[in-house]
């Protein structure tokens, strides 16, 4: 009975909205998932089998209700990079070992460790997959016809060869789609009933017609077969999977940025809030699927989900809808789809990939940091020259240098001296004869880890007063510390009690004071008592031990009272007198002097 309500509710309250925003979703895609998978050295039918499978199965198990799942311009190259080097049979490994790690992330519950990435790095090869995707349809855009190229300089260098034997007819059209993409929507949003029409239909439909209708002889689409996809054996070897790792890992790690980037930006744009990392395993699982049934990888579209949420999707149901039309098209439109020519695929690519390179960004972090401007054009130049795997691997390794480089920065040791002399602790000091002179504290400010070491080094040097027998470190605001932090900090102590001195630690939080007792050495070195939750405590407890440890008033009076009256008569008896008792004392137990406490331990 709840499950019929629940029909009922959606087929009353949503279906038509999800109905009309998946068939305009699927509109957009079948070009786009053709041209992708022409891009990328596969097969048309392998883009299309691609965004039925993955906009189904992402649709259902995703943590975005509003995500459409499919082939991308940003999976374009390293998926053409991974045919070129191990051909499809490697490609669909690939993508199955892409799966099986995007599964691993999102059960570990990596989803938001993974949008932590660098915005320099993910922005940087970006903009290169747009200029690698633009280059690579070049050749489409003037009609010729070479195969895709992995290299880009190996892509101009074809396109010079061949460039004098350019389509008029195929450059016409490629223009026109361009211009038409730009241009239409804003004519079409101003006319009444056609205004969710996507212009990439009307320019598909025009320019397929007239290429058919006038017999004009430009490359087309070619043979797309109908009928459901087939599966297949995905082809496993020890050598096999060793090799394709690095494309794998590169996969799974692009697919889940953008997948997850999406994610936000559908989020935005209706008030919800996705599970990343249920959308982590719902992509593994696209994944993992689809090379068994001849697919290529993918990941969540920005664009698409754009469209799928601006055409009134109301819930998940949008995306599988999206993904049936689709394979409708395959079962009964297909000898149709090969007619389409492939300037027209050439127009839309290069349209996607000019939109790839956010000059916005690029500006903002070239003004706000150098060195973050300098990982990221070096990423981006990087995933031009060379390939998308290493680009991404050089660009993560400067992002964690650059980041232990800034941590150094915010790492600093504060002394007595940078703070008021007449208020707070410093008025405690140096109002009390007692602490002054004797007692040196220093605040330890930021995480303190191996990659502070040469700051702490460098601190010490400048500030550490070693005459000063007792030391206070205040480290309220470490948030953690490593375990070459830990031995540093040993060392240091170590020797301060070499030279007679103590060294007392405040404001520990609990993870720090956890990471400090489970240290054997440390253990031995500090008492637990020897470790404060305020300052002000110690010091106290400091003044109190240095106040037992002074002589009493009247001893000291005594100590320094003038030698007794000599008597011009004996003594009744032999007995001492009461100050020739005193003075014996005196002379044999001389007063503690109080400064004399550079070599007691309290």
């Amino acid at each position: 009975m709840g499950i019929s309500l629940d029909v009922g509710s959606y087929l009353r309250n949503a279906a038509v909205f999800d109905l009309k925003a998946g068939f305009i979703t699927a509109v957009v895609a079948l070009p786009l998932a053709i041209a992708f998978a022409i891009a990328s050295g596969v097969s048309p039918i392998m883009g299309l089998y691609t965004a039925v499978i993955a906009g189904i199965l992402g649709s259902t198990f995703g943590g975005s209700s509003f995500s459409i799942t499919g082939p991308t311009g940003a999976m374009t190259v390293i998926i053409l990079s991974t045919v070129g080097k191990f051909g499809v049979e490697g490609l669909l490994l690939a993508g199955l070992f892409a799966g099986l790690f995007q599964v691993a992330f999102g059960v570990l519950r990596l989803g938001k460790m993974v949008k932590f990435i660098p915005l320099p790095i993910v922005s940087g090869f970006t903009a290169g997959i747009g200029v690698i995707i633009f280059m690579g349809q070049i050749a489409n855009f003037f009609g010729l016809a070479i195969p895709p190229h992995e290299r880009i300089w190996e892509t101009v260098a074809a396109i010079g060869q061949e460039v004098s034997s350019a389509n008029d007819i195929a450059v016409g059209i490629a223009l026109v789609t361009i211009a038409g993409l730009l241009v239409l929507p804003r004519i079409l949003s101003r006319i009444p009933g056609v205004k969710n029409i996507p212009p990439s239909m009307v320019i598909l439909l025009a320019s397929t017609a007239a290429v058919v209708a006038l017999g004009w002889s430009v490359p087309q689409v070619g043979n797309i077969p109908s009928g459901l996809p087939s599966f297949q054996m995905v082809n496993i070897t020890v050598d096999l999977v060793q090799a394709i790792l690095p494309a794998a890992l590169t996969i799974a790690l692009l697919g889940s940025i953008e997948a997850l980037l999406c994610a936000v930006v559908c989020d935005g744009m209706t008030n919800t809030k996705h599970k990343s990392d249920r959308e982590l395993v719902a992509q593994g699982i696209a994944n993992v699927a689809m090379p068994f049934f001849g697919a290529i990888p993918s990941t969540a579209a920005i664009a698409r989900s754009a469209v799928n949420i601006r055409e009134g999707a109301k819930t998940r149901m949008a995306g599988i809808i999206h993904g049936v039309i689709l394979l409708l098209v395959i079962l009964f439109f297909a000898p149709y789809a090969q007619l389409i020519p492939k300037a027209f695929l050439a127009g839309i690519l290069m349209v996607v990939s000019m939109r790839m390179i956010n000059i916005h960004e690029f500006k903002t972090i070239m003004r706000i940091s150098k060195a973050d401007a300098a990982v990221l054009f070096l990423t981006f130049a990087l995933t031009i020259l060379t390939d998308l795997v290493f680009a991404v691997q050089v660009g993560m390794v400067l992002a964690i240098f650059l980041l232990f480089a800034r941590f150094t920065r915010i790492i600093d040791i504060s002394t007595m001296e940078h703070y008021d002399a007449n208020t707070g602790i410093n008025a405690l000091v140096n109002n009390s004869p007692l602490l002054k002179d004797k007692v040196g504290i220093y605040t330890i400010h930021g995480p303190f880890f191996f990659g502070a070491m040469s700051v702490f080094e460098r601190k010490l040097d400048q500030h550490i007063h070693i005459r000063r027998p007792f030391t206070i470190i205040r480290m309220r605001n470490v948030p953690f510390m490593d375990s070459t932090a830990v031995i540093r900090l040993n060392i240091f102590i170590r020797e301060r009690q070499k030279q007679g001195g103590k060294v007392y630690l405040t404001g520990l939080n609990r993870k720090v004071r956890s990471t400090l007792f489970r240290d054997e050495e440390f253990s031995r070195l500090v008492r637990k008592d020897d470790v404060f939750d305020r300052t002000r405590q110690a010091l106290d407890y400091l003044e109190k031990v240095m106040a037992d440890a002074a002589p009493a008033p009247s001893a000291v009076a005594q100590a320094v009272a003038p030698p007794a009256t000599v008597q011009t008569s004996p003594p009744p008896s032999s007995a001492p007198s009461p100050s020739d008792s005193v003075s014996s004392r005196s002379a044999a137990d001389p007063p503690v002097d109080p400064s004399d406490l550079s070599g007691r331990s309290p």
